[in-house]
């Protein structure tokens, strides 16, 4: 067993080294201390305050130019309350006006503004009126009257208070379009069916009235081609121009080619692709549009109830349809006349006679001169009618002849003369209107 031994006699510790390692460690502390805080003292003492200064002024402009850089606050958008209207039947634009809310010195100033540039009498029902004033303010900012997208006048408020019109102007652009249908069921429809306005129907049938009678030679699956001119304003559809050519190809006209050719004498006509005339002393119809319901020859009447000689052919069209002069010539009667209602008749050359019943207004007087394609009256149900029609006849030497065989000479073709000149012009109408479409797909 090993002794204990006393308290006393275990090792000391080494306390002296430790604590002058202590006290070397905190002198050391306290000494950089001080270093540090004289260093400190002798930096700021290297600071020059004039470029302390400067370095400030140039942060603060820095600051202030970027301030100046940003975009200003947005202003609050103007507000505008927006009247319009629809000029009524019998109303002026003035009138209008008033009831847009217009005061009297308002209206007399839009009407002063537009009285050189608008022509007032040439108002019509269905014309645009659009009013602009700022919100909460009873003064006329912008006033437009709009007679379709071509015809727009503008009234606004000038600086001083004053208001100003003018005529807007709009961006027109014409380009030629090829048009190419098959018929399904009737020209009409067939156009609709393509994306066309119909109207183009009754301009193919202006073009074509001399060859093609639209009410009784059209056949599901003919065809029809048409170089037409179409009008834009503003980028949008505004109307058909000119019927350049026009191509019908039907199982009972065969087919038919018309070219649209101005001579050097300013003349303009439509000839075939030989440069015969296309005009002939009579059209094939009165009528542009229109469907034959009753021939030439006996029938049973639909108002007398027997039967008898039908000597003229019916056309179905609804009352207030323009009606045509078939021929060049001049008026021997218009008005009442008798079972045939208002009527009117006309005397052309060699002999013949033309006669329109049952109109339901008739547009010329007896003794007056008429050329091919001048309205004579609009179709009704006068006289001895069941319904609207138009009762057409044709008399020579006084007896009737069946319209519908009728056998009228053209027109002077296009002279020696101007042969190069018609067939140079005819060339680029005549590639287009063969042009074969090229699939999209």
């Amino acid at each position: 067993m090993t002794p204990s031994l006393p308290d006393d006699d275990l090792p000391r510790r080494r306390e002296g080294p430790v604590l002058l390692a202590t006290a070397g460690f905190t002198a050391l502390v306290t000494l950089a201390s001080f270093g540090a805080l004289g260093a400190f003292r002798d930096a700021r003492t290297l600071v020059d305050p004039a470029l302390l200064a400067r370095a400030r002024a140039e942060a603060a402009a820095r600051a202030e130019a970027a301030a100046r850089a940003l975009p200003p606050p947005a202003a609050p958008a103007e507000r505008y309350e927006v009247s319009t209207r629809r000029l009524a039947r019998d109303e002026t634009v003035a009138q209008a006006l008033f009831a847009l809310g217009l005061d009297s010195a308002q209206v007399q100033g839009v009407v002063g503004a537009l009285k050189d540039l608008f022509p007032f009498r040439r108002a019509r029902p269905g014309d645009q009126l659009r009013l602009e004033r700022r919100a909460g303010d009873r003064a006329l900012h912008r006033f437009a009257y709009r007679q379709g997208p071509a015809d727009e006048w503008v009234v606004r408020a000038a600086g001083d208070g004053a208001l100003r019109g003018e005529k807007r102007a709009v961006d027109l652009r014409t380009e030629v379009a090829r048009v190419a249908v098959t018929i399904q069921s009737s020209l009409y429809e067939t156009l609709q069916a393509a994306g066309e306005d119909p109207i183009l129907a009754a301009e193919a049938a202006d073009v074509l009235a001399w060859d093609v009678d639209f009410y009784q030679d059209v056949r599901a699956g003919d065809g029809m081609k048409i170089l037409v001119e179409k009008v834009y304003a503003d980028g949008r559809f505004l109307r058909y121009g000119e019927v350049l050519a026009a191509e019908y190809d039907g199982a009972t006209t065969g087919r038919k080619r018309l070219f649209r050719y101005a001579d050097p004498g300013g003349r303009t006509g439509y000839y075939d692709d030989d440069g015969n005339s296309a005009r002939r002393g009579f059209l094939k119809s009165p009528l542009k549009y229109a469907h034959l319901t009753s021939r030439f020859g006996s029938r049973f009447h639909p108002v007398l109830q027997y039967r008898r000689a039908h000597q003229g052919v019916d056309y179905g069209a609804p009352e207030g349809t323009p009606v045509w002069a078939v021929g060049d010539g001049s008026v021997v009667q218009a008005g009442w006349n008798g079972g045939c209602g208002k009527s009117v008749t006309l005397r052309h050359a060699n002999g013949f006679r033309t006669v329109y019943c049952h109109l339901s207004s008739v547009a010329v007087a007896p003794g007056a001169h008429v050329v091919q394609k001048q309205v004579v009256g609009k179709v009704g149900r006068t006289g001895l009618a069941s319904g609207s029609h138009l009762h057409y006849a044709v008399r020579r030497q006084g007896a009737y002849l069946n319209p519908l065989q009728l056998e009228i000479p053209r027109g002077a073709p296009v002279p020696e003369e101007w042969r190069a000149d018609f067939a140079a012009k005819v060339a680029p109408l005549r590639e287009k209107l063969d042009q074969v479409p090229v699939a999209t797909n």
